[in-house]
């Protein structure tokens, strides 16, 4: 078909909102389970991959890998080239080495053999290390109500301060229940806390007065006494 310039003029489609989108094919309900399957196997192979990386990201392994061509580098650090990485895993002696994949955004990704005994020590000694490392400090909580006796609150900031005494982060807690609720009697007690607190630990930010609630945190200043 042409206009009135000579020039050829495009045919009119058949679809005039454009190609109709093609739908996903229909599983069967034998296809629909090993497709479930094989999602599981997944995310069994990432749980295992984080758990022995100390919950960080593993680089794929072998079976792992997704790519079916990939680019082979040797243990030394030859690159051998592009191969099938099924072929790769057959001709490799999977008794002493392991293919990782190194860099997945290479074309075909680059994958290189490493020995088996030399990965197992690094990830023992970076379990090791993982072990040895510090604690955090679990969080040491005080809670009491707004209506607490002077004798309660005496308990309460005594083992308030037994805490602050070995260092550690101590957050009290001041709330209200029942119907007859005063924030003014939430504050008095807080400043009290405060008061009788504040030489054995530093406040770590400003007391904060909720609608249920007064609390502030302190961390404690370490006593000769509590080391010996």
């Amino acid at each position: 078909m042409t206009n009135n310039s000579g020039r050829q003029s495009p045919l009119p489609s058949m679809f005039p909102g454009g190609a109709p989108k093609t739908r996903p094919p229909i599983l069967s309900g034998k296809a629909l389970l090993q497709q479930r399957i094989q999602e599981r196997i997944k995310e069994r192979i990432e749980k295992v991959r984080k758990e022995e990386s100390g919950g960080q990201e593993r680089a794929a392994r072998d079976e792992e890998i997704q790519s079916a061509i990939v680019t082979v580098i040797s243990e030394e650090g030859v690159v051998l080239g592009a191969q099938p990485l099924a072929k790769v895993l057959h001709e490799m002696d999977r008794s002493l080495y392991t293919l990782v994949l190194v860099d997945p955004q290479q074309d075909p990704p680059a994958c290189r053999m490493f020995s088996r005994k030399l990965i197992y020590e690094k990830e023992r000694l970076a379990r090791k290390q993982r072990a040895a490392a510090p604690k955090k400090p679990r969080p040491q909580t005080v809670v009491m109500s707004e209506s607490i006796g002077r004798h309660d609150l005496l308990i309460k900031i005594g083992r308030a301060r037994d805490m602050l005494a070995k260092g550690k982060r101590v957050t009290m807690v001041v709330e209200s229940k029942g119907k007859h609720r005063s924030s003014v009697k939430r504050a008095e007690v807080g400043e009290e806390i405060v008061k009788q607190l504040t030489q054995h630990a530093s406040v770590c930010a400003p007391p904060v007065l909720e609608p249920n609630t007064w609390s502030v945190t302190l961390q404690g200043k370490v006593v000769a006494s509590t080391i010996l």
